[in-house]
């Protein structure tokens, strides 16, 4: 090989030996809970699969072998993954621990809002308020709107517009929002008596480009409850351009449909006389003068509505009456035939008849009358089946049971809901922080108690080997270099003494072959029976393991029941509330046709209408 060849090679070896060297240095020097701990790195790995618990095992396995870990981001990776997972007061108590002595504030506010959103979410208000408070001043600018936006829907779920829109407008960052902080601001400035600024918004954000689904909805969501205080307002004129603007097939296309057919029966409030109003009060004026509660009973589907909803003023002796009830009326026969559970479609059941009776179409008025009598009674009848349903946990169950062992805990998310007809009946309930929280904790402690008896099997199955199995012997060496191992003896110095013999003969003259000594009898004795403390092996840890799971379980199982509980609670009163709006709905039909039957038919009553869906 000639002398550059030679050169090289021994370059690359050099290098690859150096660069060996190198790796194997960085794989080999940690020391427990540093950051090239293999521990260390496999928590941060189970923790971003949102493995929370298995996470946190691997930490505190840490922990236990070095009380003090080296690792900068040990704490941070230990308080994430409790908080992760549920549990609050332990990732507080690191968290505060670390806002004193962490070298990067930016990581600590982080925290502390992603604390105060599990807060939030949990229904801790006075909590999340505080944690808040506490980031008001030394908040850096990259979390400030993330901030505002936070503080203003705590504050506003605490009943505290003025102050939610306070923080909203704010000097420091009053104008760099986003379309929901705007969205929310508005909602705040209406339920606060501010009606003009919380129409501009909401008008701004329902004009907004749409760029993907979530502010497709978002724009609906601000033209219908834009178009509904219009139409509590009076000023149906108003209304009906933006009800209009929702989507026909959309989360809120069922509320907006409702709306607009009622946007054409009310009158502008400016316009409107006492004379020719029909305000629900009874009079000769209307044969359908009690009917006053339809259009009110519609419960509130939004948990951020600016105001209950308000009798309509509706027009009765005007001429233009029977051409705003033709007007009405396509809205809600698109409507009838949508998710018979929905309130809006209930009261469109309703609407549909008044307006034909209104119009003079008496038979088909009482036909779709006696159709809603039919479909609420099937309502009403399948909420009964539901709330018993219920009672038996099997909605609750099957979703627990379509993600069995996800560690995700406050992650977790419901995806998709099982075919049973509780959960038809209480879509709307499910949504809510509320029951998702709830579920999370139920779901949880099953995980829980899922894990406990797969380890009281493995523990039980390691003691009956152990008493069952067969086992070679042993060296007695052995087992006592191993029991050995590590200890001290405990024996004292041994004392030699020489003594002089004046009857010893000279060398080389002994004849005779010396006496044997008597036998020296060693002084034994029974050593005490080691005690637990002394001897705690493989099997006494299997027992002691066992014990502990032993006092655990009814702690989870006693959990599990008062959250099952909770549920079923949440449910029940949310199908309490449905029937009772169904009866109430049903009371109106009835009534509404026993009227029909009772009129008399004229011979001025006109032809049947001529229904175009």
């Amino acid at each position: 090989m000639s002398g550059p060849n030679l050169r090289r090679l021994a370059a690359g070896l050099t290098l690859a030996l150096a660069c060996s060297g190198t790796a194997h240095a960085a794989v080999a020097t940690y020391t427990p809970g540093d950051q090239n701990d293999p521990r260390v790195r496999a928590a941060r790995f189970l923790g971003e699969d949102k493995r929370h618990l298995s996470a946190l095992t691997e930490l505190l396995k840490i922990q236990e072998d070095a009380p003090t870990p080296s690792a900068a981001q040990y704490p941070w990776l230990l308080a994430d993954n409790y908080l992760s997972f549920g549990l609050r007061e332990r990732a507080d108590v690191i968290y505060q621990g670390m806002g004193s002595s962490t070298a990067d504030p930016l990581q600590f506010d982080r925290a502390q809002l992603k604390l105060a959103q599990f807060e939030y979410t949990r229904g801790y208000l006075p909590e999340a308020r505080a944690t808040l408070l506490k980031l008001r001043e030394n908040l850096p600018k990259e979390l400030l709107v993330e901030w505002q936006d936070l503080s203003a829907r705590v504050l506003m779920a605490m009943g505290k517009d003025a102050d939610a829109i306070d923080v909203l407008t704010a000097p420091k960052n009053g104008s760099d929002q986003t379309e929901y902080t705007r969205y929310n601001l508005a909602i705040a400035l209406l339920r606060d008596g501010r009606t003009e600024q919380g129409r501009t918004l909401l008008e701004k954000v329902g004009k907004l480009d749409p760029t993907d689904r979530d502010s497709l909805a978002l724009m609906d969501r601000a033209n219908m409850t834009l178009g509904w205080n219009f139409l509590q307002s009076q000023q149906g004129a108003a209304a009906k351009p933006l009800l209009r603007k929702v989507r026909v097939e959309g989360p809120y296309s069922n509320r907006a449909l409702l709306g607009l057919g009622w946007a054409e029966l009310t009158i502008d409030g400016e316009r409107a006389r006492r004379d020719n109003v029909d305000d629900g009060s009874t009079g000769a004026k209307s044969p359908f003068a009690s009917f006053s509660t339809l259009g009110v009973l519609l419960r509130r589907g939004l948990v951020d509505d600016p105001a209950p909803l308000r009798s309509f003023r509706r027009i009765a002796g005007s001429s233009d009456k029977e051409e705003a009830l033709k007007a009405a009326l396509p809205a809600w026969l698109i409507l009838i035939d949508r998710d018979p559970q929905d309130p809006a479609v209930q009261e469109a059941w309703l609407a549909v008849p008044y307006s034909l009776d209104q119009i003079g179409a008496h038979e088909q008025a009482r036909t779709f009358y006696e159709q809603a009598v039919e479909r609420l009674e099937i309502a009403r009848k399948r909420t009964d089946l539901a709330v018993e349903a219920l009672k038996t946990n099997r909605m609750v169950e099957t979703i627990v049971k379509r993600d069995l062992d996800a560690e995700s805990g406050w992650n977790w998310e419901l995806k998709d809901l099982p075919d049973a007809p509780e959960t038809y009946y209480l879509q709307t309930l499910l949504a809510e922080h509320r029951f998702a929280e709830a579920l999370k904790n139920y779901r949880d402690v099953r995980l829980l108690a899922r894990n406990l008896d797969a380890w009281d099997r493995r523990l039980a199955d390691m003691e009956k080997a152990y008493n069952t199995a067969e086992r070679a012997s042993v060296d007695p060496r052995v087992l006592f270099a191993r029991a050995s191992e590590g200890r001290e003896l405990a024996s004292g110095p041994i004392a030699i003494t020489l003594a002089l013999d004046a009857h010893l003969a000279e060398p080389g003259r002994y004849g005779a072959p010396l006496a044997p000594a008597a036998p020296v009898r060693p002084q034994l004795r029974l050593a005490p029976l080691p005690s637990s403390g002394d001897f705690f092996g493989t099997f006494e840890r299997i027992g002691d393991l066992r014990k502990r799971l032993a006092n655990l379980r009814p702690n989870l199982a006693k959990a599990g029941d008062q959250q099952g509980r909770y549920l079923q609670q949440l449910g029940t009163k949310e199908l309490k509330a449905q029937k009772d709006q169904i009866e109430k709905y049903l009371v109106e039909a009835r009534f509404a046709l026993a009227r029909l039957y009772d009129r008399q038919p004229t011979a001025n009553d006109p032809d049947e209408y001529e229904i175009k869906k």
